[in-house]
């Protein structure tokens, strides 16, 4: 098991490009953006109303155990997270974005890429009459953003005439990158643009594929096993059972050290799990108000951690979290985990 690099992953459509943390070694890391000729075009505008009111017809799309249906092409769209912002722009649909959600920590930013075509949408403050107030006639979320604590409820939206999409993922019992296909078709079938959909799709995919036939080789016994940290409350840490996380973490060839060890998502278990999984990585998520240097001391100065290969050797990827989440941003994910994971086999 060699060194990891201790990094943290810069935004970049597609690209996973990154900085030393904890050490000064400097990764190569040069994953090739999207280049094919549908995906270079997917900031084009879309066809101007005159062309489609008439020919739009209905769409109907099924949204867990909830049913949409859609008559015409909804004007304004109201995203209550970052990602569902990114995917309407790659798509081509940035106009159509009548607000998205005020970020929620420093590094939720766009992908530098889309920055300039999402800079001029307002970011909202989240609650029912805010959303009403920007007159979108859709709006899309995780499923926390439909609380009347929140944005609001189904019926609260639907009483107002406003379809709600709840992100795929947040509605599976174990989130993956299949859901975020899910929810790239969902953006191409209500603005009629398949055809830029499943050519996103398709360059994910086929990233994702390349990343798996470069660490196919890898023995089972020799993966690396990897633990996530999150988060931490006094001998508590907050890691991930299952998930779109966990799923990227595998893709790339790695186990994660608590698959399956709770029936949540995320789930907080002690200093003494850690010490059991003995993980050779440990990736730190960087968000909120814990600081990545606050999260590192707590692994470090922690004398029953020293004997953990990932302490001893420091190895530790750092990402934001916002990388990890329903995004476009999950090939770039996989790469950065890969290319971590086995440096061997991407010199």
């Amino acid at each position: 098991m060699k060194k990891t690099t201790s990094l943290f992953l810069i935004p970049a459509l597609c690209i996973g490009i990154l900085t030393g943390c904890s050490t000064n070694v400097t990764p190569e890391v040069t994953p090739e953006a999207i280049t094919t000729d549908s995906a270079a075009s997917a900031a084009a505008p879309l066809r101007s109303d005159e062309e489609v009111t008439d020919e739009y017809g209905i769409v109907v799309i099924e949204n867990g155990d909830r049913t949409l249906t859609f008559t015409q092409m909804p004007e304004k769209v109201l995203c209550a997270n970052l990602y569902s912002a990114e995917n309407m722009a790659m798509l081509g649909l940035a106009d159509r974005i009548a607000g998205r959600n005020v970020a929620t920590n420093a590094s939720e930013t766009p992908l530098p890429e889309l920055a300039g075509q999402l800079s001029n949408i307002p970011e909202i403050e989240r609650s029912f009459e805010n959303a009403i107030a920007t007159e979108a006639s859709l709006i899309i979320g995780q499923v926390s953003a439909f609380r009347d604590t929140n944005w609001g409820t189904y019926d609260m939206f639907e009483a107002s005439g406003v379809n709600c999409y709840t992100i795929s993922g947040t509605l599976a019992e174990d989130e993956t990158v299949e859901h975020v296909y899910e929810d790239i078709r969902f953006l191409g079938k209500v603005f009629k643009v398949e055809e830029r959909a499943e050519s996103l799709i398709a360059n994910i995919e086929s990233r994702i594929d390349d990343v798996q036939a470069d660490v196919k080789a890898v023995p089972d016994e020799d993966k690396v096993h990897v633990f996530v940290m999150d988060s931490f409350n006094g001998n508590e840490i907050y890691t991930t059972s299952k998930g779109l996380q966990s799923n990227l973490i595998e893709l790339a060839g790695g186990i994660n050290c608590t698959r399956n060890m709770a029936d949540s998502r995320w789930f907080n278990t002690s200093v003494e799990t850690l010490v059991e999984t003995n993980p050779d990585i440990i990736i730190f998520n960087d968000y909120g108000t814990q600081s990545i240097a606050e999260k590192m001391d707590f692994i470090n100065n922690n004398p029953a951690l020293k004997d953990i290969p990932a302490v001893r050797n420091q190895a530790y990827i750092t990402i934001p979290l916002v990388a990890v989440m329903q995004d476009v941003r999950a090939a770039n994910a996989c790469e950065t985990f890969a290319r971590e994971f086995y440096p061997e086999l991407f010199r």
